[in-house]
């Protein structure tokens, strides 16, 4: 039997890391989906009409215009609560770790982000 592809949303306002992150993830055999900001994501998870998640993880960039991160992942738990996160970010302090890690984050990685570090995050994330 075989399994089904792991899905990743990838949500960033910046193409340049929406792209390499797809194509790096996508390469490894996980299925990725895109958005350039936090109203798209919110769009995509919320397509299907059944609560049945489409995503197995998102990579969630922190500070992105209008809905960022941590409040992007706080509608998502509205409807996936078991869906998990790993926030991404250039400009968490203290605070905005806080703030990501009280919202349920699995994990806060700081950008440039190390890939094999994220990709170990996301192994660790998924199982």
């Amino acid at each position: 039997m075989q399994n089904k592809p792991q899905r990743i949303l990838i949500v960033d306002d910046d193409q340049d890391i929406l792209s390499n992150l797809s194509d790096i993830l996508s390469d490894l055999g996980y299925v990725t989906d895109t958005a350039p900001s936090g109203e798209d994501a919110i769009d995509k998870i919320y397509s299907k009409n059944s609560n049945d998640s489409i995503y197995d993880l998102c990579l969630l960039d922190f500070k992105m215009p209008g809905i960022d991160g941590v409040e992007l992942y706080e509608r998502i738990q509205q409807r996936h609560p078991l869906m998990r996160a790993i926030m991404i970010t250039a400009y968490a302090g203290d605070d905005g770790i806080k703030r990501a890690i009280a919202a349920g984050a699995w994990q806060v990685l700081r950008k440039p982000v190390d890939v094999p570090v994220l990709l170990g995050a996301i192994r660790r994330a998924m199982t």
